[in-house]
């Protein structure tokens, strides 16, 4: 669509890993706002940021910092962790979105002219309520939030996503929160003065817009808000010593065919069956075992039998166990 063609001419090439290949180039400043964690409380309003489980955890939080970096300690502290679970992906939380609307739409000529984009892939008009009236036998499928005519109409097409658009108000970056606990994954004025993105992998959004902007999020007290810069990496490296744990328990995988990392918030345990050259495909099996209780279980097909390519997804899909104890 043509609103959103401009977005496309100013992303970087798709995987080169910058910032602007999630946001476009060109302008002035960005900033990267950080999706709090849920608090142990038994409401999802009650939030912890960063910051704080980087003061329980006594690792640094960096402006390239993701959140394992600040949640995943080489030791367990001694206090418990003060969050139940990870970041919101893809979505701001409500009370974030709510704060960042107020600012942008005084940072813009145009607040009640502007464009959003929520990502088609959200299964919205499959959802299925299983009880209705106490009943577990009955079922009822919940209504799909996006009206028919838009969801079998055209697509913004861009490079790994495809996007519903919707205009409205800049508030009405809102009008899925209640509903879907969703706000777009890209939205901006149609003056084009700042830009949102929330990419759905990704625990933080990031804001380009001018440096007074910035300047004023950086600022605000009710979000959590870093510097970020259009060379950085939406890919932040692992720590060093989790880096280090996880290429030598692919060390093991490949000479013993199983192996376990013993992490702060839970182990992760794995074993291989490699692929032969000869059409037996490999398989990674992996079984989590979280400090809270939780536990899970997954696997992965392997093909690859050269040692490089191997090792990579190896190294992938160990990492991807081990980051998911900290979600939960």
């Amino acid at each position: 669509m043509e609103q959103a063609e401009w977005i496309a001419e100013r992303l970087a090439p798709s995987g080169t890993g910058l910032v602007t290949e999630v946001v476009p180039g060109g302008f002035e400043a960005y900033a990267r706002l950080l999706h709090p964690a849920k608090g142990p409380g038994q409401r999802w309003e009650d939030t912890v940021r960063w910051a704080e489980i980087a003061a329980w955890s006594g690792m640094p939080l960096r402006s390239d910092s993701q959140f394992a970096s600040v949640a995943l300690p080489p030791h367990e502290p001694q206090d418990p962790a003060p969050w139940d679970a990870g970041p919101l992906r893809g979505s701001l939380d409500a009370v974030d979105a709510a704060a960042l609307v107020g600012i942008l739409a005084t940072h813009t000529a145009a607040p009640g002219c502007c464009w959003f984009c929520v990502w088609d892939g959200y299964g919205w008009d499959n959802a299925v309520l299983f009880t209705v009236g106490g009943s577990p036998d009955v079922s009822l499928k919940a209504a799909d939030p996006v009206p028919a005519g838009v969801r079998a109409g055209p697509r913004v097409r861009l490079p790994g996503r495809d996007y519903l658009l919707y205009s409205g108000a800049v508030d009405d970056a809102l009008a899925f929160v209640d509903s879907e606990g969703q706000t777009p994954n890209l939205w901006w004025p149609a003056d084009r003065s700042w830009c949102v993105a929330s990419e759905i992998d990704l625990a933080w959004t990031y804001i380009g817009g001018s440096a007074e902007l910035v300047r004023r999020l950086e600022s605000e007290s009710r979000i959590e808000v870093l510097p970020a810069s259009p060379k950085d990496s939406h890919r932040p490296p692992l720590e060093g010593w989790l880096a280090g744990q996880i290429d030598d328990a692919v060390g093991r995988l490949l000479r013993a065919g199983e192996t376990s990392i013993e992490t702060s918030r839970g182990t992760v345990h794995a074993t291989l069956r490699r692929p032969t050259r000869w059409g037996r495909r490999g398989r990674l099996q992996t079984t989590t075992v979280g400090r809270n209780g939780s536990s899970g279980e997954g696997w992965t097909g392997l093909n690859d039998v050269d040692e490089e390519p191997l090792q990579q997804a190896l190294s992938f899909d160990l990492t991807f166990a081990v980051l998911g104890l900290v979600d939960t």
